[in-house]
């Protein structure tokens, strides 16, 4: 495993020096930092508004980090013939796979690290400077000089990180309640989208492997509408195989709607036990870490995105392998 960590955090280096990772995140952190503004525009709700977009972001820009850095993490070092040094090298290819694989996933969960620190302070400065707290401290009229307006922001903000640092050393509070988990299943489901990249990197052209991994993401959120539909097809009630044969071999315009019932059914069930059911990381959670805590850890859902991250990683090992390099 020593040489899977070495070429994990060499590819972490490689990720770190990229141009487009300091641009993702730092336009993650100014949506972060500003979604105070995006507050005040609503109506009612405002308590979820900053929880729901921060962890919007938090999640898209896991997602862009794993396309536009994982999609040529393999395909660059075929480009560049540096593939040639590091097989002749004593290193086999499952590590050479797996090494890129948790390097990239290093790189997606400091970036997520980094966003969580802002998520967080961001939470806890529009709690300490709420109009609820500015009533308790200055009352109605809030009459304060410069001086007191600046040390009054100036200790919003130390005690805005500490609150963040806490909440990271997993000691949460009222303010920052269950998001930790929200947040664990956003990093399940990079897991995931990251072994995907892994996999079409092995053996396609990054642009294609980018539609690939996008593709998979939304079929993945969309898995349980697609089962979903399946059922509907079925309520509607299925003809037979033999059925639309014999419909075909007499002439009846019918079996053509009658297949194209059953192909639609039977690809919506082979997409649906394919592709991966990412919505079982956001179905329940995300909705009542914003409204009832506690939130007890899906055990199921930690273990299937172990399970499936572990599957399709073994996928682009054999593809691997099976690749000549001549």
């Amino acid at each position: 495993m020593l040489k899977v960590w070495a070429i994990a955090f060499n590819t972490f280096k490689e990720a770190v020096r990229n141009r487009i990772f300091y641009i993702l995140l730092i336009f993650a952190i100014v949506l972060l930092l500003f979604s105070g503004a995006v507050r005040e525009l609503t109506i009612s709700a405002q308590e979820k508004v900053i929880p729901s977009l921060a962890l919007g972001c938090i999640n898209l820009f896991g997602l862009l980090i794993a396309v536009f850095v994982g999609i040529g993490l393999v395909y660059n070092e075929l480009d560049k013939k540096t593939i040639y040094t590091i097989i002749s090298k004593p290193i086999d290819r499952w590590q050479f796979i797996l090494g890129k694989y948790f390097g990239l996933l290093l790189t997606i969960y400091v970036n997520i690290l980094i966003m969580s620190v802002f998520f967080y302070f961001s939470l806890y400065y529009q709690t300490y400077t709420s109009d609820e707290t500015l009533d308790k401290l200055f009352g109605m009229n809030r009459e304060m000089d410069g001086w007191q307006y600046l040390m009054f922001l100036g200790g919003a903000v130390g005690k805005s990180f500490l609150g963040a640092l806490k909440t990271l050393a997993f000691m949460p509070d009222a303010v920052t309640a269950n998001l930790q988990i929200v947040i664990l299943m956003t990093c399940l489901e990079l897991a995931i989208i990251t072994a995907f990249a892994i996999l079409y990197s092995s053996f396609t052209t990054p642009t294609l492997s980018a539609i690939l991994t996008v593709f998979t993401f939304v079929i993945g959120r969309c898995n349980e509408d697609i089962v979903r539909y399946s059922w509907y097809l079925e309520r509607k009630g299925l003809p037979e195989w033999s059925a639309v044969v014999k419909n075909a071999t007499a002439g009846n315009p019918d079996f053509v709607s009658q297949a194209m019932l059953l192909f639609k059914y039977h690809a919506a069930q082979f997409v649906a036990h394919v592709a991966p059911n990412l919505k079982i990381f956001f179905s329940d959670t995300s909705y009542r870490a914003l409204s009832d805590p506690p939130v007890v850890v899906d055990r199921y859902a930690i273990a299937y995105g172990i399970v499936y991250s572990a599957l399709i990683l073994s996928l682009a090992i054999v593809i691997f392998r099976r690749r000549n390099f001549k």
